[in-house]
């Protein structure tokens, strides 16, 4: 987006009193930053903000400011805007939808590439890093402060999204930007620390119980690894334990497509999908109701553990073939 859309995305999004920001189910780095950033810059226009979640904040973004302040739910139904952070439809944010829906506007604020047209208000740019990338650029193109807070915020996102630098999606952009939130007081060593380093000990027993339970087809080509309902419950974790996993798995030679299935409880299936070689595992997160990015995306697949593997290769296989 030009300079121009986002003072005019901006004037359009900030005409408003109340807001309800949406983290999407499972929430990220990315997803996390950029609503405490944006909701941050909303009150200190005087706007009645509210962040929610679905789901708890995750142990290791426990360090961002106002993490706290993030909601699981509300009673109110009299917001003037619905905002989806970080996501493309409503079915993302689980049981806060109802939630959105009863905003008399709605908004979107993503970077994820989709067929879906959400929103009345949408600030949306497919080619850059992150949603936290986009805020930082709307805060820069409608001169709006940012604090070593907000630094921290924004800056969280974006290590997320780009894998701490290691993905493509890391522009010379996003760099500069880097360097602009760490003169405003982000530290990225802490950052990356904070997200990557600070797993507690039963998340590294069930990385131990992931990589274990590793195998690839015959040729090699898709590789993938599976966390049971028996594994959650006999380490006591929960599904907010497994970030990170599909990554390593995906750190070894080979393979052009890895999976993590989680078997959350009993017929429900989480897949993390990740890619090499220009493969495109978004068409296959979008062919189960899922989406993201070309090269990592994710989906929900009712069914067991056996079945839903068995139609993830197929789906690949497909679209190799094709």
């Amino acid at each position: 987006m030009n300079q121009s859309s986002l003072k005019d995305a901006w004037a359009e999004l900030t005409a408003y009193s109340s807001y309800v920001l949406a983290c999407h189910i499972k929430p990220d780095g990315d997803c996390l930053g950029a609503a405490l950033a944006l909701g941050r810059a909303l009150r200190s226009l005087g706007k009645d903000v509210t962040v929610i979640c679905q789901d708890p904040v995750p142990e290791n973004y426990r360090f961002l400011p106002e993490s706290d302040t993030i909601v699981q739910g509300s009673v109110r139904r009299d917001f003037d805007v619905g905002v989806l952070i970080d996501s493309d439809q409503p079915s993302r944010v689980g049981n806060v939808a109802e939630i959105i829906a009863s905003c008399a506007t709605t908004a979107r604020i993503d970077h994820h590439l989709t067929q879906e047209d959400f929103g009345d208000i949408k600030i949306v740019q497919t080619d850059i890093s992150s949603t936290s990338e986009l805020i930082t650029e709307l805060f820069y193109a409608n001169e709006v402060s940012i604090d070593s807070s907000v630094a921290c915020m924004l800056l969280t996102g974006i290590i997320f999204d780009t894998g701490a630098f290691k993905y493509s999606s890391a522009s010379s952009r996003t760099f500069e930007i880097v360097s602009q939130l760490m003169t405003a007081g982000a530290r990225p060593a802490n950052i990356i620390r904070s997200i990557f380093e600070s797993k507690p000990l039963r998340a590294a027993k069930l990385l131990g119980r992931a990589l274990s339970s590793m195998r690839a087809t015959e040729d090699g080509v898709i590789v993938w690894a599976q966390i049971t309902v028996a594994d959650f419950r006999e380490l006591g974790v929960d599904d907010s334990d497994t970030e990170g996993i599909v990554n390593t798995v995906a750190a070894i030679s080979g393979p052009r497509v890895v999976m993590l299935l989680r078997e959350t409880e009993p017929g429900t299936v989480r897949v993390s999908l990740r890619s090499r070689d220009q493969f495109d595992v978004n068409k296959i997160a979008v062919a189960f109701g899922g989406g993201g990015h070309a090269v990592a995306s994710g989906c929900t697949i009712q069914a067991g553990l056996d079945k839903a593997r068995e139609l993830l290769i197929a789906e690949v296989r497909r679209w190799m073939a094709s």
